[in-house]
């Protein structure tokens, strides 16, 4: 069984590998994007969000339960995720679906590098730290979910292109294999929405007491 899956998985990358290089590099320029625009942010701005920073580290580090609220924020976060799996996955129904797919793979990565480079950029090692808190734990399964996402919307969308050329593609079948396989990542997204609301906190709170520290 694990051969079988192991040579499946070969077959089904090395199919798609083009296609997750492009998802990937989008996403990575997306990251690059975000932790240049640190830079370039005003002082004002810069300003504002540093003040709401210290504001929500103090609230953690204090165990201020306003602070981070699980019960109000799992239905938002759940809510999101769904709604990223089901525009993604209706846009592999269009055939002009793929580049809003990069945009959102691209908008992705740019509010991860965005969080990060500004965090590294006010509290250095601290803000490292906080980074890894609040950004990896969810997105160690949002991400690739995403990547898998746009790789078989733009397939899918791509072979509703080629079906008049291609007769022997049974168009239904495909469908329905892209639906479940759509079906599978939005549970493993909501899996990461259970993570960053009740995992990622227990981590930002931990690292909140340092960033607080004169």
């Amino acid at each position: 069984m694990l051969g079988y899956l192991r040579q499946n998985f070969g077959v089904y990358l090395k199919a798609n590998i083009v296609a997750y290089f492009f998802m990937i590099l989008i996403f990575v320029i997306g990251i690059v994007v975000g932790a240049l625009a640190v830079k370039i942010l005003p002082d004002e701005q810069k300003s504002e969000l540093i003040n709401y920073l210290h504001i929500f580290f103090t609230g953690l580090s204090q165990g201020n339960e306003d602070a981070v609220s699980s019960g109000n924020m799992i239905g938002m976060v759940m809510f999101n995720n769904i709604k990223t799996v089901v525009i993604m996955w209706i846009l592999g129904f269009t055939i002009i679906g793929i580049p809003f797919v990069l945009f959102i793979l691209f908008t992705r990565g740019f509010i991860i590098g965005f969080t990060v480079g500004f965090l590294i950029n006010e509290y250095v090692m601290r803000g490292l730290l906080f980074a890894i808190a609040s950004v990896l734990p969810h997105n160690l399964f949002a991400v690739p979910v995403i990547l898998v996402l746009g790789v078989s919307a733009t397939t899918f969308s791509l072979m509703l292109v080629r079906r008049k050329t291609y007769s022997k593609i049974n168009i239904w079948y495909e469908a329905m294999r892209y639906t479940m396989v759509c079906m599978i990542l939005l549970i493993i997204m909501l899996f990461a929405a259970l993570l960053e609301v009740y995992i990622s906190p227990v981590f930002m709170k931990l690292a909140a007491t340092l960033l607080t520290k004169q």
